[in-house]
């Protein structure tokens, strides 16, 4: 009986007008129609567009689990009520200290994303998953298929088989000479493939809607090659955009703006190969916004920082995941990365990915 009363009042409150409202010193100033977890996504839009702090804010939702509430949390709200909620989610409100009232308790929210939220994982780690769910992302699937690539008789990467999907972030690990490099250059078509094959989004790899479309993949190497080419910081990130077709102030819009974006504009006239490491980083991080790079691979970014360069380029780059949310491919032998990033991590053996 209880089960029923529960299955009651979820359809009643999902039917009604207003699934969200917040309202600030009692006046109303956002709410949503939209049904599951949307209603906060586009809650999240506002108070971003708005630049208005979700602490000073009072939120009532109609129904919430632990995706609900983990979701709330990232939006700074500290003082909500809740129609129905679930005991994961009062969980969630506990472990982070926001104060809440609700009408309806019941021990678990019929939804499959509840399944795949245990309450103890990290904030951003949760919301960057929901966005992916929510379709909220930027990145492209990547979907390797039987992949063989031969150099000098040699067979590198052998009937290889790997999935990333939209928005998804991983690392690749494996002995130097294992082919992470090659990988990277065969997903970026600059390595011939001997069979198989590399579906980025809608476009085969080596097709000719792939040449027409390829700045969708951006790439960052390690840098230790001393470079004394004479071009500027604003040059190489333009390099992102060379082969687009874009009016001159598209062109000076979208280098100031991903530049500002990196923290690097102040950068723009000096010499590329004067920079720091880190500086460098920044500035080719910088080019693959500029060419609004839907894939971001990494080779091994972090081979030649200091540790208050790699501080700084991780803090860049978990931004950089949650506004534009690429797809993410790191090759790192760097544990220290691995562990502060959390994401699945998969080794690169005898050209076959374990």
């Amino acid at each position: 009986m209880k089960h029923f009363v529960y299955i009651c009042l979820i359809q009643h409150l999902t039917t009604v007008e207003k699934s969200l409202i917040v309202t600030q010193n009692n006046h109303e100033i956002f709410s949503s129609q939209s049904k599951w977890l949307y209603p906060l996504f586009e809650l999240e839009d506002f108070i971003k567009a708005k630049q208005i702090e979700a602490n000073n804010l009072f939120l009532t939702d109609k129904i919430a689990g632990k995706a609900a509430a983990y979701l709330i949390v990232r939006l700074g709200f500290k003082n909500i009520h809740i129609q129905l909620i679930s005991e994961g989610a009062i969980t969630v409100f506990n472990r982070f200290g926001v104060r809440f009232t609700y009408d309806e308790l019941v021990p678990k929210i019929q939804c499959k994303t509840e399944d795949i939220v245990n309450g103890d994982e990290p904030v951003d780690a949760v919301w960057q998953m929901l966005r992916r769910r929510a379709g909220r992302v930027a990145g492209l699937i990547v979907d390797i298929r039987e992949l063989s690539v031969e150099i000098d008789n040699k067979l590198v990467l052998n009937n290889l088989m790997l999935r990333i999907e939209r928005g998804e972030h991983v690392f690749i690990k494996g002995l130097n000479g294992a082919g992470k490099t090659t990988l990277l250059k065969a997903i970026l078509g600059l390595e011939k493939i001997s069979s198989g094959s590399i579906q980025i989004g809608d476009y085969l790899v080596g097709s000719r809607e792939w040449e027409k479309n390829r700045s969708i993949v951006g790439y960052v190497h390690q840098e230790m090659v001393k470079n004394t080419f004479p071009i500027s910081a604003a040059e190489v990130v333009g390099i992102g955009f060379s082969a687009q077709k874009l009016s001159k102030a598209e062109k000076a819009h979208r280098l100031e703006i991903s530049m500002r974006r990196t923290g690097c504009f102040h950068l723009a006239n000096r010499s590329f190969h004067e920079l720091s490491g880190g500086e460098k980083q920044r500035l080719n991080i910088a080019r693959c916004l500029c060419q609004q790079a839907r894939v971001m691979l990494f080779d091994e970014p972090t081979s030649f920082l200091d540790g208050s360069a790699k501080d700084e380029l991780f803090d860049l780059l978990n931004e950089i995941w949650a506004n534009e949310a690429p797809t993410a491919i790191i090759v790192s032998h760097d544990d220290q990365w691995i562990e502060r990033f959390k994401w699945p991590v998969y080794e690169l053996n005898e050209g076959k990915i374990c």
